[in-house]
């Protein structure tokens, strides 16, 4: 099975995860452009920021789509997506290192509190880096059962604030720096009220 068929099956089981990274991916081609990438880098950053939560697709449904706060039993599962992930694209003769490493390290943060390695600074690869800010924006902009969305302006916010501990600095800034048009999706989804899809 390829990585497409994976992302299909994780569409069917949860449309939420499955328009999260095609958000994720849309918004990689953007950052991208601003960190001057080549054409080739671009298609690999895109194609790993689609593909990092594959990993999901062997989540229970009950921890997906659980309508509370994760226990630490079920957070301790949630965080084997990464890994998973990694498993996944493996088996299936997925070899190119720097996606993998985009699903794999997403989840690393700077100062080294992250998972599933605890990488710090230039240890995480440089698109696991860009992936994660573009991720955690996303999810702040995306309504979940326990909490609502915030505002663009807020998730910008958020993002500066955990720079240089959560995130690389230099990579959230350029993010901070794409044009408006870039948050069209996220702009008329407020302005309806309506969750982001």
């Amino acid at each position: 099975m390829n990585a497409a068929s994976w992302m299909k099956l994780l569409q069917h089981k949860s449309s939420v995860m499955y328009s999260h990274s095609v958000r994720v991916a849309l918004l990689s081609m953007s950052l991208a452009k601003a960190l001057n990438l080549s054409n080739s880098d671009t298609q690999i950053l895109t194609r790993g920021c689609f593909l990092h939560d594959v990993g999901k697709i062997m989540i229970p449904e009950a921890i997906l789509h659980k309508d509370e706060q994760l226990t630490k039993q079920q957070w301790g599962i949630m965080r084997l997506h990464p890994e998973i992930g990694l498993n996944i694209l493996e088996r299936n003769g997925y070899c190119n290192k720097k996606i993998s490493d985009i699903v794999q390290y997403h989840h690393e943060r700077i100062d080294g509190k992250g998972y599933p390695k605890g990488l710090s600074g230039d240890e995480i690869p440089f698109f696991s880096r860009a992936c994660a800010i573009i991720d955690a924006f996303d999810c702040m902009m995306s309504d979940r059962p326990y909490r609502k969305r915030t505002t663009i302006q807020q998730a910008k916010e958020e993002l500066l604030k955990h720079s240089g501990t959560q995130f690389d600095e230099k990579i959230v800034y350029r993010f901070l720096e794409l044009e408006d048009r870039f948050f069209d999706l996220y702009e008329a989804a407020e302005a309806r009220g309506n969750p982001v899809l």
